[in-house]
């Protein structure tokens, strides 16, 4: 049965933003670190960058994917890295755990600020909650990611009417003063940067991929994840504009904000708002390395049992914590994604914009499904 327009082209960019939002984006604080210390101005620029980066990036993995049936991340990339592939999972599998280990140390700091709580009970939450939601399973991961980026698109909408109501002026003046970095390459290279490691993100989105009926589907569905991923970051980055350059200092930059705003119970709600991205983020990232060590059980006739589900999550959430505490977020993204997003480049973004291409330029007659 063929899908409606929103399950086909919308809920796959809702999954992608559901994934890529979580620990830096959602707290600000990777909005600080690649764009909004560029300037204002120079940090649209590179947002713009990093939009039209995504989008044609995911338009050639979904098209990929859907044209060989490459529903994990184990079976895309031995179709596009062939032996090389191994390389990949060894990177991605250390992405997963910084992106946690950004997220327990996100977990921890919002957790103990509000409630006043020991310090890993943060974590501990997170744990339990991601844990839960991947033992439910496809539907139910695809079902609360969806539903959550709605709530988050409402809230962030809300934050920047809120702020430009409140410090209209003080956005307006950030924006036009000569005193903030030129527009330049830093913008380009932010936006890459940015984008190198987050497009890593569609191998979360590619079990969704049988829901495309025909390779527009594919396209479409591929080119809208950067606009649907971006557009909260934009408005969240709007609104800290106008504490411009300050901000920049803010470990959670999002507190900082809600705080100027003076508005104590507005802060808990977004606490709330922001914890749900970080169960998002950790269920979306582990459910593809649940799905990658299913495929194998069923390659020898054999079903993944469901409780080992929770049981590899919580492994690696266990592992991130400890890194996070160890470490810091400031340290964890502004170090952890730049390295990360120099190795995605080269491993990921160019491969897909050659070899991708010319797999999903090939005549549809001619496509064989990869089936080991």
């Amino acid at each position: 049965m063929k899908l409606g327009f929103f399950n086909r082209l919308i809920v796959p960019g809702l999954i992608f933003q559901s994934t890529m939002v979580g620990g830096g984006y959602a707290t600000g604080r990777e909005l600080v670190e690649f764009f909004l210390q560029l300037g204002p101005r120079s940090a649209l620029v590179a947002m713009l960058v990093a939009t039209c980066t995504i989008s044609l990036v995911c338009a050639v993995a979904f098209e990929m994917a859907r044209r060989y049936s490459l529903h994990d991340y184990r079976l895309f990339f031995k179709k596009l890295l062939g032996s090389a592939w191994v390389v990949f999972e060894i990177a991605f599998l250390s992405l997963i755990l910084l992106v946690l280990s950004v997220l327990g140390a996100a977990s921890n700091e919002i957790v103990s600020s509000q409630f006043d709580a020991p310090p890993m009970t943060g974590s501990i939450i997170l744990m339990a909650s991601v844990g839960m939601l991947v033992f439910w399973g496809s539907n139910a991961i695809k079902n609360f990611l969806s539903a959550w980026s709605v709530l988050l698109y409402c809230t962030y909408a809300a934050l920047i009417v809120w702020s430009v109501f409140t410090f209209g002026g003080e956005i307006q003046h950030n924006f036009v003063a000569a005193d903030q970095p030129a527009l330049g390459l830093d913008s380009l290279q932010g936006g890459l940067i940015y984008a190198g490691y987050n497009v890593v993100t569609f191998t979360s989105v590619l079990f969704i991929v049988r829901n495309f009926a025909n390779r527009r589907d594919a396209l479409w569905a591929g080119a809208l994840c950067g606009p649907l991923g971006m557009i909260p970051g934009v408005l969240l980055l709007l609104a800290m504009s106008a504490h411009y350059p300050e901000v920049n200092e803010q470990a959670l930059p999002i507190n900082y904000l809600l705080n100027q705003l003076k508005a104590p119970a507005a802060l808990v709600f977004f606490q709330l708002i922001i914890f749900g991205t970080f169960i998002e983020t950790g269920a979306a990232f582990l459910h593809s390395v649940n799905e990658r060590i299913s495929h194998v059980f069923q390659e020898h006739r054999a079903e993944m049992p469901r409780a080992m589900r929770p049981v590899v999550s919580i492994g690696f959430m266990i592992i991130a914590v400890f890194v996070a505490d160890a470490v810091g977020i400031v340290n964890l993204i502004s170090q952890g994604y730049t390295y990360a997003t120099y190795l995605f480049l080269g491993i990921v973004v160019l491969p897909l914009l050659t070899t991708g291409v010319l797999l999903i330029c090939q005549p549809e007659e001619s496509d064989v499904p990869l089936t080991s």
